[in-house]
Formats: structure tokens, C-alpha cells, sequence
């Protein structure tokens, strides 16, 4: 006996997925897609409709609320989910088959056959789902919780290069390792300026969304999300800042807690360019992103107005933030030898230790602006530090050996003016 013919409505949304899945399934004998809809609205008129004995959705569908989720399921008709995290206790209490976000053919094609059956799937137990486990069990040992992850890019007032610092080190970091960059400075985002990005994806929009479930934040955060430099750094995305001042004010310290959860499910590395401002309420949200932090990088300038600057920082951190040293590294950038202190003057002026001392290299700062990339892409002396402190970063040792003491050579002694008359004298 011929099995009857299962008609499919699909609901991925997107076209890479599309493309991978949907070929390979139209060319079962027993299944056929009677529709390909881009949102969940269209998907639940189709079910509705009765034109389906099934459905394929992915997490990330448009308009794929937590309401239109239940009006889904109270159609009663057989669902394969396509989730981020099939650990998630949302998709453990969903009724149908959940399935990983990058499951293959044959494993969506059992996915199917089970939902149709009423079956319980099993996902330990399938080849597939088990290479997803290892490589989830991967990413969690990277990104243990005691682990460096999240780490704030701080300084004081003026311009000591503290978004160049955060921008490059994001570039590095997602060279090796998922990476993302966010624009926490309310007073003057300028990530976007640097990269060329697109201005409309940004830090508000993800509030403005009200994501509350992890899949709503994961599809938030993706559809804001860029890449910063795909060519060469290819797991690094940026997160550009609130583009209207009258914006700010949906940046509250509870949306960025939960940001923070999120984006740390999502990648290894976290970087936040903070403001400068810490006190009054145009620095609530710098506070808050420093308080959350493992890890603070303050950049200051290597001239004496720029470090008088940094300890005035320090002293803010440490009375209203309650931050002490150990969790405080500096980096001293643009600094020329010949006229600044050395780096263990600065570490004793200031009472903290370095992480990096970023030399004054003007050509290769203007040429990264002008053409609008991250500076560790190209050459120089900055860029050689900014990668050591990437590489010291990631291997977990942040702070900078002690500087070794150089012995002056002796010069050599010169005769006295008097002592060459004399020579000629004779």
C-alpha cells in the first residue's frame, strides 16, 4: 500500500536555509511543499486554511511572536521547529519536533515522519545531533563562566582613542573567535562612522523590538548585527550605537543586563565601547556596561593631561563603581618614547598595570580612517601591539610582563676643550 501524499508548508524565511533544505525535499515521492511563506502571519492562514498536514518553521520566521506561536499550535496540525538552542525549556514544553537551526536533509526528513506520526524524537540518539552536541560542548568549554568574555573599553573625557582600541580589538579577536562589538556610548556613537556601517541597525532598535524569550533576543540581535569585516575577520559583528539622542532613553540598565545575556550565548567575546561620562544619568548605561564587565580596558592618551585624565577615571571607578585595580588594565596609547613617561612610571603614577602601550603611529591611524577600516589590518607599530595584546587576550594572560630595565650604555668620553689646545700646541 502506497503511503498518502503529506502536503508541507514551510516557513524558514530564509534563502541560504531555503536553499539547502527545500531542493532536496520537493524531491521526495511521499511530500510535497504547497507553500513558502516569509512570515508567520502567511504560514498561519495557510495552516489555518487546511491546506497543510504539516509544517517546517524556523525561530527566526518574521513575525514569529510568542502569541502567534500559540495560535499555531492551537491549529493541532504537526510541527518541526528549527531552533537556535533545542536545550531552550521554550522549545522542551513546545509540542512538535524541535530540531537544530542547521539540522541536514535526512534529519529534517525523520523530524518530519515523527511529527507526522506523533512520535517523540530523539535528537541524542541521531548521528547528526550528535556532532551538534560536541560542538556545542566546544563552544562551552571556550566560553566557560570563568573565562574572559565580556570586556568594557572605558577612558576619560577627550579623545584618547578609546572606540580605535575597542574597534581593533574586536577586528583581531574575530579573526579567531565569534566576536561581537557593541556601541554602549550614549553621548557620541562613532563605531559606524568608522566602518561605514549602516546607521538604521542599531543598539535601539533591538530595545525597540521588546524582545523577552531567547529566541525573540536571537532574532533580534541578528537582524541588527553587522559584519565588520567579512574578508578578513570573519566571525567578528558590530552593533552600532543609538544613532538620536532622544533614543537614549529606551537604553535602561535592565535591557542591557539581558543584552548582555544574549550576546554572550551568541559569542565568545563580548567588547563594549562605553562613554566617558560615569556620573549623573548621561552615564547610567556607561556604569551599567562597566559594572557588568569581567574585564575593564581603560585607554588613555600617553601625554600628561591624558593620564591626569585616566586617574581621575580610576578614582571614579573605584568610589562609585566599587572597581578595584585587579579588574582595571591600562592602555596607553600614542606613545612616542621621546617625549611621554615609560610604562612603568605610568603604572606606578596611575597604581595600575598595563595591558598594552599602543606607539604613535599617525600614518597608519589616517590611512585606517580614511579608507574606513580597522587599523590591525594593516602594518605598523600600532598594529603589531594591538595584535600582541589580542594574542595575550585570548590566551588569558592580559597584563604585560614587567618591563625589563635597560642599562644605559656609557659614552664615551670626550677630551676637554682645553685639552685639544693643548694637543695642538705641542
Amino acid at each position: 500500500m502506497s503511503r498518502p501524499l503529506v502536503r508541507l508548508a514551510v516557513g524558514i524565511g530564509d534563502p541560504e536555509r531555503e536553499r539547502l533544505l527545500l531542493p532536496s525535499l520537493a524531491e521526495s515521492e511521499h511530500l510535497r511543499i504547497v507553500d513558502r511563506c516569509l512570515s508567520a502571519d502567511q504560514l498561519l492562514e495557510t495552516v489555518a486554511s487546511a491546506r497543510a498536514d504539516v509544517v517546517l518553521v524556523a525561530y527566526d520566521l518574521h513575525r514569529l511572536t510568542s502569541n502567534l506561536l500559540a495560535d499555531l499550535d492551537g491549529t493541532g496540525v504537526p510541527r518541526v521547529f528549527l531552533v537556535q538552542d533545542v536545550e531552550d525549556p521554550k522549545w522542551q514544553v513546545t509540542q512538535g519536533v524541535v530540531l537544530p537551526v542547521d539540522a541536514d536533509v535526512e534529519l529534517v526528513r525523520q523530524g518530519i515522519d515523527a511529527a507526522l506520526n506523533g512520535e517523540r524524537f530523539d535528537l541524542g540518539r541521531r548521528d547528526g545531533h550528535v556532532k551538534t552536541d560536541e560542538a556545542d560542548a566546544h563552544v562551552a568549554q571556550e566560553s566557560a563562566p570563568g573565562e574572559l568574555s565580556l570586556i568594557a573599553i572605558a577612558s576619560g573625557p577627550g579623545s584618547p582613542g578609546r572606540t580605535t582600541i575597542a574597534l581593533n580589538l574586536a577586528t583581531a579577536l574575530g579573526a579567531v573567535q565569534p566576536t561581537v562589538l557593541v556601541d554602549a556610548d550614549m553621548a557620541g556613537p562613532s563605531i559606524g562612522a568608522q566602518l561605514d556601517a549602516d546607521p538604521t541597525r542599531n543598539l535601539y532598535m533591538v530595545a525597540h523590538a521588546e524582545p523577552d524569550a531567547p529566541w525573540e533576543w536571537d532574532r533580534s540581535i541578528q537582524a541588527e548585527v553587522q559584519p565588520l569585516e567579512r574578508s578578513r575577520t570573519p566571525y567578528a559583528d558590530v552593533l552600532c550605537g543609538v544613532p538620536k539622542p532622544d533614543m537614549r532613553s529606551r537604553i535602561t540598565r535592565r535591557f542591557l543586563e539581558r543584552l548582555v545575556d544574549a550576546l554572550r550565548r551568541r559569542y565568545r567575546y563580548v567588547i563594549m565601547d562605553t562613554g566617558s561620562e560615569l556620573l549623573g544619568a548621561e552615564g547610567a548605561v556607561h556604569r551599567a556596561a562597566i559594572g557588568l564587565s569581567q574585564q575593564v580596558l581603560l585607554v588613555c592618551s600617553s601625554d600628561l593631561v591624558g593620564l591626569w585624565r585616566a586617574r581621575t577615571t580610576l578614582g571614579l571607578m573605584q568610589t562609585h563603581l566599587q572597581i578595584g585595580t585587579d579588574r582595571v588594565a591600562l592602555i596607553v596609547n600614542r606613545h612616542d618614547p621621546r617625549f611621554h613617561h615609560s610604562r612603568a612610571e605610568i603604572e606606578w603614577a596611575l597604581g595600575a598595570q598595563s595591558a598594552c602601550v599602543v606607539p604613535y603611529d599617525n600614518v597608519a591611524a589616517q590611512r585606517a580612517l580614511a579608507s574606513q577600516k580597522p587599523l590591525v589590518l594593516g602594518r605598523g607599530p600600532a598594529a603589531r601591539a594591538l595584535l600582541d595584546l589580542t594574542e595575550r587576550l585570548h590566551g588569558g594572560k592580559l597584563v604585560l610582563p614587567p618591563e625589563q630595565r635597560r642599562q644605559r650604555r656609557g659614552l664615551p668620553r670626550l677630551p676637554s676643550l682645553g685639552a685639544r689646545r693643548e694637543q695642538r700646541a705641542s
